[in-house]
């Protein structure tokens, strides 16, 4: 068990009538509060101090992460806990806790034969650190209001408390190389395994285990899955509201023409539209028509073709323009009789 340095310390004006000054009880071997608040904004892996009473943050984030840099070095991880707001300060409390905070609520357990009893890791722990804020001179800052380092349950040494959930991460890199060992096939374990023998480390050095692997890759498919199906939904809605665009020009320009399909979920597929002056310009200039299709929407996965033709100066005059799900002959020939049959 890694020997603690337990200590209480709660807030309280000292008679000299300095609000950053506190008095320290017992048991507390910290410094002075004056050596350590030089230090209070340090968020260095390397060397943390102990956080004590007074000790000032220019957010609560950056004591999130001082407080966070403490407890791995000493064994245990943290969470948020309590929040408190007002109207004019807006967030003015944060707690923070030891992970063992607090107790489980009993959950109603399912109805089914052999339930999954899980035992909890909250033990009631009363390590905790409080933030509250102030406004000084018209600025903003944190100070630790309390402070508890007392724990009721084991420290953990270096080569476990890197197996906490708070302390494992996965590099972006190393994201990237699981998707793609994924996307070809490779089941977890054998992910985990390319990735130490690549990387040269030994089986269960990673900061990260199988389980956060199979996590992040179930996460990333529902992710993937969520998205095609809105930009499904998005496609088919411009789609239609691109129709109805050519259904209102068509109103108000007889020679305005325009086409498409429908599969067999009676969805549009593809659609062509003609404008009144390109069809008139096509009896005048039609000798040249070019078929432009080199341009795909990545959004919308439609390939986008364009008619185009010269005029007695040189320049490019647009003819039509149509939408094809793919390339096929079957599109293209659909996409020509359109335009054919507007033209001729």
């Amino acid at each position: 068990m890694k020997p603690s340095n337990n200590i209480w310390i709660r807030r309280q004006q000292c008679p000299c009538g300095d609000w950053k000054c506190y008095i320290k009880y017992e048991g507390d071997d910290q410094t002075s509060a004056s050596s350590q608040l030089g230090r209070s904004e340090t968020t260095s892996t390397e060397l943390v101090f102990t956080p004590y009473v007074g000790q000032i943050f220019k957010s609560d984030d950056d004591a999130f992460e001082y407080y966070s840099n403490f407890a791995r070095k000493n064994g245990f991880s943290i969470r948020k806990a309590r929040s408190t707001e007002s109207q004019h300060l807006g967030i003015y409390r944060r707690d923070f806790v030891c992970y063992r905070s607090g107790f489980n609520q009993p959950r109603k357990k399912a109805n089914v034969e052999h339930p999954r009893d899980r035992k909890s890791i909250r033990c009631g722990c009363d390590a905790k650190l409080y933030l509250t804020k102030e406004i000084v001179d018209g600025l903003a800052q944190w100070y630790v209001s309390q402070f508890s380092n007392v724990h009721n349950h084991e420290l953990l040494e270096d080569d476990q408390v890197r197996l906490l959930p708070a302390y494992r991460k996965i590099q972006e890199a190393d994201q990237e190389r699981i998707l793609l060992l994924s996307k070809a096939g490779f089941p977890i374990n054998r992910i985990v395994k390319v990735l130490e023998l690549e990387k040269g480390v030994q089986p269960g050095h990673f900061p990260f285990i199988e389980k956060d692997v199979r996590n992040f890759v179930r996460t990333c498919k529902k992710t993937v899955q969520e998205n095609d199906a809105l930009l499904t939904e998005k496609r088919e809605n411009d789609t239609l509201e691109l129709l109805e665009a050519c259904k209102s020009v068509a109103e108000r320009d007889p020679d305005f023409a325009y086409d498409y399909t429908t599969d067999e979920n009676q969805k549009v597929e593809n659609i062509a539209w003609l404008y009144g002056d390109s069809v008139r310009a096509y009896t005048l200039y039609g000798d040249v028509v070019t078929f432009d299709t080199t341009y795909r929407s990545i959004t919308y996965g439609l390939l986008l073709g364009v008619w185009f033709g010269m005029d007695n100066h040189g320049k490019a005059i647009l003819y039509g323009c149509v939408l094809l799900q793919d390339e096929s002959s079957h599109s293209f020939t659909w996409a020509l009789q359109v335009c054919g049959k507007e033209f001729m």
